[in-house]
C-alpha cells in the first residue's frame, strides 16, 4: 500500500480536496497498487479551529497577530460562532471564496512559512518542529494510525509554503514508522535549481527520494521498488536522491503520462463526507497552450514532456459525469493554466448536449477567440465564474511580456463575458515590469470604469521569478538584479524570487499604486456583503442595523472597536457614541428618527453617516409589525 499526503499550508483549498493525491491514487490504483490518502491541509484548518489555538490568537498572543489585527478579529468571531464554521456532525463549513472560508484563511496566514534556501537547512526546521506544524502532527500522529501495510509514503509539495511543513511531516512518519520511504514531490520541488535540492536530501535523510515533473510513471517505479524491498531510487527516471556513498543524484525526467490515459482520479469517500460544498479539482491540462507570458513560471513544471498536453473533451466530459454519480457534487474547478477556447466550445456543447447538470469555473487567458457566443455557450454549460488573467490594460507593457490581448481586447473581454451573464475574478498585477506610474493609473481608471463587470479582484504585486523568462534575463525587461530583500512574497516561494528593483517608479509610487489597488479590490470584493456603503443617508423611517453576526466587537480602554469580517471595514466609538449605540448592538432594526427622538437631529445623522461609510450598516426593508411599530 501506498500512503498520499497533502500538508499544509495551502490555505485557499480549505474546504475542499486538491486534487494531486487523487490523480496519483487513481493511476497506482489502475496499476494494481492500494493507496491511502490524507489531506493534513484541511486536517491543520480543523486544528486552527481549536480553542486552544484561537484564544492565544484572538488575545493578541501570537508572534505577528496584535490584538487590533484583522486574524485577531477572526479568531474572536470563530470563538463566539463556532457552529458557522463546523456543523454538529463535524462538516466543513468553509470554503475558498466563501465568508467563512475568508475567515479561516486569515486565522493560517500568521503561520504560512515562504522559506528561502536558509530556511530549509537543518537548523531552521528543528527551530520550526517548536512552533505550531509541530504541535499538530504531535496532535495528528498521536490520534491517527496508519496502515501497518504502507510500504511508502508519498508528499505532494504543489506550493512554497508547504515545505517546512512537509519536511516535518516528513520526520514525523519516519518516527512512527522508520522503514517507510518518504518521497516528496509537486511544483514546489520541480522549481528547485539542482543545488538547493540537493542541499535539501543532504539535510534532510528522513525524505528518501524527490520526484520532479511529472510524478505518475516515477512514483509507480518507486512503489514498486518499496513493495519489492530492493530501494534504488536512482534508478528511475525524475528522481533525485542520496547515494549510498552519500553523493547526491538526480536522473533526467522522462516524458510524462498522456492525460487522456489516465484514470479517473480517486477521491477518499471519507475526506469528502467532512466537506460541505466541496469543489473538485479536474485536470484539463498540463501547461499553457499559450505559454508565452515572460512572467510566468508555471510552463516550467513538466521537463521532459511537450510544454502543452490537453485532454479531449469527450472523455474530460466523461470523468466530470463519473464524479458526479460517485460523490454527487456538482461542482467543479478546471486544472489548467488557461482554458483553450476550441476545448471550451466543445465542452460546453458536450455538457448541455448529455444534459449534465453542474457548475465549473477555469482559469482564462484574454484571447480574441473568446466571442460573445462562445461566453454565452459557457454561461449556458454551467460556468460558475472564469478567473482572467488579464493583470493589466496597458498595451505597451502587455507587448512587453507576451500577452496575448492588448488594451481593447481586454476591454471588450470584460464587457461581453459579463453581457453573456459570466461571474468573473479578475487577476491584476499593478507594476508588470516597465509600467510606470502613470501607465498603473490608467490601467486602474480602465478597469474601474467596468467594475459592474467584476465579481471580485485579486491583486498581486509583481515579482520576477528565477525560473522564469523575467527572472533569467531580468535587464531585457528593464529590471535592475539586487541584493536579497526580506519579503512575504505572492509567489509563495521566496527560494525563487529574483531580488530586482524596478526603475519605471520610485518606492514612493509604488507603494501608492499597491495601495489603490488593493483599495478597490476590497470596494469590490465587499460590494456583496449585505453592508451598506451608500453615502446617502436613510429615510427617517426606514429601518436600519448593525450586522453583529458580522462583526467583531472589543473594548480597549474606554473605546469600542467594531470590525466587519466580512468587508474588513472598522470603527471606533468614544464613550458618547457607544451609549448612544449600546442599545443596538443587539443587531434589532432601528431608525434614524428614532435616533433622532434620541439624541438630537445632528448627532443621529452623523452616527448614521459613520456607520454607512464603514460598511456598519444595513439598509433593509421593513416588516408589516416593525412598519407598525416604528408608525
Amino acid at each position: 500500500m501506498i500512503g498520499l499526503a497533502f500538508p499544509p499550508l495551502v490555505e485557499s483549498n480549505f474546504g475542499s480536496f486538491y486534487p494531486s493525491t487523487a490523480v496519483l491514487a487513481g493511476f497506482l490504483q489502475s496499476h494494481g497498487i492500494s493507496t491511502w490518502q490524507c489531506d493534513l491541509n484541511e486536517e491543520f484548518a480543523e486544528f486552527l479551529l481549536q480553542p486552544e489555538q484561537l484564544e492565544p490568537m484572538a488575545a493578541g498572543r501570537v508572534a505577528g497577530v496584535p490584538v487590533d489585527s484583522y486574524t485577531a478579529s477572526a479568531a474572536r468571531w470563530a470563538l463566539r460562532v463556532p457552529e458557522e464554521l463546523v456543523d454538529a456532525s463535524g462538516r466543513h463549513l468553509f470554503g475558498a471564496g466563501t465568508h467563512t472560508g475568508r475567515i479561516v484563511e486569515a486565522l493560517a496566514v500568521p503561520f504560512r512559512i515562504d522559506p528561502d534556501a536558509q530556511m530549509l537547512r537543518r537548523p531552521a526546521v528543528d527551530a520550526a518542529q517548536s512552533g505550531i506544524f509541530g504541535s499538530f502532527y504531535q496532535s495528528w500522529g498521536s490520534a491517527t494510525e496508519l496502515p501497518e501495510e504502507l510500504s511508502l509514503i508519498g508528499i505532494s509539495v504543489p506550493m512554497g509554503p508547504q515545505l517546512v511543513p512537509a519536511l516535518l511531516l516528513a520526520r514525523r512518519l519516519k518516527a512512527q514508522r522508520p522503514h517507510v520511504r518518504v518521497v516528496l514531490g509537486g511544483p514546489a520541488l520541480s522549481l528547485m535549481v539542482p543545488a538547493e535540492l540537493d542541499a535539501l536530501l543532504v539535510d534532510h535523510p528522513e525524505v528518501d527520494a524527490v520526484v520532479r515533473f511529472d510524478g505518475e510513471f516515477p512514483l509507480l517505479s518507486l512503489a514498486r521498488l518499496a513493495e519489492a524491498g530492493a530501494w534504488e531510487p536512482e534508478r528511475v527516471p525524475g528522481v533525485s536522491c542520496i547515494l549510498a556513498d552519500g553523493t547526491p543524484h538526480a536522473k533526467d525526467p522522462a516524458p510524462g503520462p498522456n492525460l487522456n490515459m489516465l484514470p479517473c482520479p480517486v477521491f477518499p469517500l471519507d475526506a469528502m463526507a467532512r466537506l460541505q460544498d466541496p469543489v473538485l479539482g479536474v485536470t484539463q491540462a498540463r501547461g499553457c497552450y499559450w505559454g508565452k507570458c515572460d512572467y510566468c513560471d508555471f510552463v516550467e513544471l513538466y521537463d521532459g514532456s511537450p510544454p502543452f498536453r490537453g485532454r479531449h473533451p469527450d472523455k474530460f466530459v466523461d470523468e466530470l459525469e463519473h464524479l458526479v454519480r460517485e460523490h454527487g457534487t456538482r461542482r467543479f474547478s478546471f486544472v489548467t493554466e488557461s482554458i483553450p477556447p476550441a476545448f471550451a466550445r466543445r465542452m460546453s456543447k458536450l455538457l448541455i448536449e448529455r444534459g449534465l447538470d453542474i457548475t465549473w469555473s477555469s482559469f482564462v487567458m484574454v484571447d480574441r477567440r473568446f466571442d460573445r457566443e462562445l461566453l454565452e455557450l459557457m454561461a449556458a454549460s454551467g460556468c460558475e465564474f472564469l478567473v482572467v488573467g488579464m493583470e493589466t490594460t496597458i498595451t505597451r507593457v502587455l507587448e512587453l511580456v507576451h500577452k496575448s490581448a492588448d488594451r481593447e481586447e481586454n476591454l471588450r473581454f470584460l464587457q461581453e463575458a459579463h453581457d453573456a451573464g459570466m461571474r468573473l475574478v479578475v487577476n491584476l498585477i499593478p507594476d508588470l515590469p516597465s509600467t510606470t506610474y502613470q501607465e498603473a493609473l490608467q490601467a486602474l481608471e480602465d478597469v474601474e470604469g467596468l467594475a459592474h463587470c467584476l465579481q471580485s479582484v485579486s491583486v498581486f504585486p509583481f515579482e520576477a521569478t528565477r525560473s522564469s523568462r523575467v527572472g533569467r534575463d531580468p535587464e531585457a525587461f528593464g529590471l535592475v538584479v539586487t541584493e536579497s530583500q526580506d519579503g512575504n512574497w505572492q509567489s509563495q516561494y521566496a527560494l525563487n524570487h529574483l531580488p530586482n528593483t524596478d526603475p519605471a517608479m520610485t518606492p514612493q509610487q509604488r507603494a501608492e499604486v499597491h495601495q489603490r489597488y488593493f483599495a478597490f479590490a476590497d470596494k469590490i470584493n465587499s460590494a456583496d456583503s449585505g453592508s451598506s456603503t451608500e453615502s446617502g443617508l436613510p429615510g427617517m423611517s426606514d429601518p436600519v442595523r448593525i450586522p453583529v453576526e458580522d462583526l467583531d466587537v472589543y473594548r480597549d480602554a474606554d473605546r469600542l472597536h467594531c470590525v466587519n469580517l466580512r468587508t474588513k471595514e472598522r470603527i471606533t466609538l468614544p464613550p458618547a457614541a457607544q451609549d448612544r449605540l449600546t442599545p443596538w448592538l443587539d443587531g434589532r432594526p432601528f431608525t434614524l428618527g428614532e435616533l433622532t427622538t434620541a439624541h438630537g437631529e445632528r448627532v443621529a445623522e452623523l452616527l448614521v453617516a459613520n456607520l454607512l461609510r464603514a460598511g456598519l450598516l444595513q439598509r433593509r426593508t421593513a416588516t408589516r409589525d416593525e412598519a407598525v411599530t416604528h408608525g
